[in-house]
Protein backbone atom coordinates (compact mmCIF):
# COMPACT_ATOMS: atom_id res chain seq x y z
CA UNK A 1 0.00 0.00 0.00
CA UNK A 2 1.40 3.17 -1.02
CA UNK A 3 1.20 6.18 1.21
CA UNK A 4 0.96 9.88 0.53
CA UNK A 5 3.90 12.35 0.69
CA UNK A 6 2.95 14.05 4.08
CA UNK A 7 2.71 17.79 4.21
CA UNK A 8 5.41 17.52 7.25
CA UNK A 9 7.71 15.80 5.09
CA UNK A 10 8.12 18.78 2.71
CA UNK A 11 8.07 21.07 5.08
CA UNK A 12 11.60 19.02 6.36
CA UNK A 13 13.05 18.95 3.38
CA UNK A 14 13.20 22.34 3.23
CA UNK A 15 14.22 22.81 6.45
CA UNK A 16 17.09 20.03 5.60
CA UNK A 17 17.93 22.90 2.61
CA UNK A 18 17.69 25.78 4.98
CA UNK A 19 20.18 24.48 7.18
CA UNK A 20 22.37 22.67 4.94
CA UNK A 21 22.44 19.11 7.05
CA UNK A 22 20.48 16.32 8.74
CA UNK A 23 21.79 17.31 11.92
CA UNK A 24 21.25 20.86 11.63
CA UNK A 25 17.80 20.48 10.37
CA UNK A 26 17.08 17.72 13.57
CA UNK A 27 18.37 19.70 15.97
CA UNK A 28 16.04 22.48 14.81
CA UNK A 29 13.05 20.50 14.25
CA UNK A 30 14.05 18.23 17.33
CA UNK A 31 13.68 14.60 15.77
CA UNK A 32 16.76 12.12 15.33
CA UNK A 33 18.74 12.92 12.56
CA UNK A 34 18.45 9.25 11.44
CA UNK A 35 14.76 9.32 10.80
CA UNK A 36 14.80 12.61 9.43
CA UNK A 37 17.35 11.29 6.79
CA UNK A 38 15.47 8.18 6.14
CA UNK A 39 12.45 10.44 5.88
CA UNK A 40 13.99 12.39 3.22
CA UNK A 41 15.65 9.67 1.60
CA UNK A 42 11.81 8.24 1.45
CA UNK A 43 10.45 11.44 0.00
CA UNK A 44 13.34 10.59 -3.04
CA UNK A 45 12.35 7.46 -3.44
CA UNK A 46 8.68 8.48 -3.76
CA UNK A 47 9.35 10.99 -5.83
CA UNK A 48 11.93 9.16 -8.30
CA UNK A 49 14.07 12.12 -8.16
CA UNK A 50 17.42 12.88 -5.62
CA UNK A 51 16.67 16.30 -4.07
CA UNK A 52 20.07 16.57 -2.16
CA UNK A 53 23.79 15.53 -2.59
CA UNK A 54 25.31 13.79 0.36
CA UNK A 55 28.32 14.93 1.40
CA UNK A 56 30.28 14.68 4.57
CA UNK A 57 30.00 18.02 5.89
CA UNK A 58 26.32 18.48 5.08
CA UNK A 59 23.87 18.37 2.52
CA UNK A 60 23.03 20.33 -1.36
CA UNK A 61 20.38 21.08 -2.88
CA UNK A 62 20.74 18.95 -6.41
CA UNK A 63 19.13 21.33 -9.61
CA UNK A 64 15.72 19.46 -9.41
CA UNK A 65 16.04 19.57 -5.71
CA UNK A 66 16.04 23.50 -6.13
CA UNK A 67 13.66 23.65 -8.14
CA UNK A 68 11.21 21.48 -6.32
CA UNK A 69 11.73 22.50 -2.77
CA UNK A 70 11.60 26.76 -4.66
CA UNK A 71 7.96 25.38 -5.24
CA UNK A 72 7.37 23.71 -2.34
CA UNK A 73 7.95 26.68 -0.30
CA UNK A 74 5.48 28.86 -2.39
CA UNK A 75 2.97 26.66 -1.89
CA UNK A 76 3.24 25.75 2.00
CA UNK A 77 3.39 29.75 2.24
CA UNK A 78 0.41 29.94 0.34
CA UNK A 79 -0.84 27.54 2.19
CA UNK A 80 0.11 28.85 6.02
CA UNK A 81 -1.57 32.52 4.43
CA UNK A 82 -4.66 30.66 3.97
CA UNK A 83 -4.92 28.67 6.85
CA UNK A 84 -4.37 32.23 9.12
CA UNK A 85 -6.89 33.71 6.53
CA UNK A 86 -9.49 31.30 7.58
CA UNK A 87 -8.52 31.71 11.35
CA UNK A 88 -8.98 34.82 11.37
CA UNK A 89 -11.39 35.55 9.44
CA UNK A 90 -14.49 34.26 12.19
CA UNK A 91 -14.30 36.97 14.88
CA UNK A 92 -16.90 33.90 17.02
CA UNK A 93 -14.29 31.52 17.15
CA UNK A 94 -11.41 34.18 18.66
CA UNK A 95 -10.54 32.28 22.08
CA UNK A 96 -11.91 29.19 20.83
CA UNK A 97 -9.39 26.08 20.98
CA UNK A 98 -10.18 22.45 19.23
CA UNK A 99 -8.21 19.59 18.15
CA UNK A 100 -7.23 19.97 14.42
CA UNK A 101 -6.77 16.70 12.67
CA UNK A 102 -5.27 16.59 8.92
CA UNK A 103 -7.29 15.30 6.62
CA UNK A 104 -5.60 12.34 4.71
CA UNK A 105 -3.50 14.64 2.06
CA UNK A 106 -5.54 12.46 -0.87
CA UNK A 107 -8.27 14.23 -0.25
CA UNK A 108 -7.03 17.67 -0.38
CA UNK A 109 -8.09 19.99 -2.66
CA UNK A 110 -4.33 21.52 -1.91
CA UNK A 111 -3.06 18.77 -3.42
CA UNK A 112 -4.55 19.83 -7.49
CA UNK A 113 -3.12 23.27 -7.03
CA UNK A 114 0.17 21.28 -6.68
CA UNK A 115 -0.27 19.73 -9.37
CA UNK A 116 -1.36 22.68 -11.55
CA UNK A 117 1.32 24.21 -10.38
CA UNK A 118 4.16 22.23 -10.63
CA UNK A 119 2.77 20.37 -14.18
CA UNK A 120 4.22 23.70 -15.98
CA UNK A 121 7.86 22.11 -15.08
CA UNK A 122 9.41 19.37 -16.46
CA UNK A 123 11.81 18.27 -14.11
CA UNK A 124 9.16 17.16 -11.81
CA UNK A 125 6.96 15.14 -13.75
CA UNK A 126 8.24 11.80 -12.17
CA UNK A 127 5.84 14.01 -8.81
CA UNK A 128 3.02 15.06 -11.15
CA UNK A 129 2.55 11.35 -11.88
CA UNK A 130 2.53 10.34 -8.31
CA UNK A 131 0.20 12.87 -7.47
CA UNK A 132 -2.27 11.82 -10.40
CA UNK A 133 -2.07 8.20 -10.01
CA UNK A 134 -2.60 8.14 -5.76
CA UNK A 135 -4.46 11.57 -5.64
CA UNK A 136 -7.27 11.85 -7.75
CA UNK A 137 -9.14 15.03 -8.24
Amino acid sequence: MHRAIQLLTLHFATIVAEEGSFLGASRRLRIHHSALSRRIKDLELRLGVTLFERQPGGVKATASGKTFLAKIRRILKDLDDTLQGIETADPAKVGEQSVRTDPPLCNCAFLNAVVGSLGKDPDVTDFIDFLRRHCPP
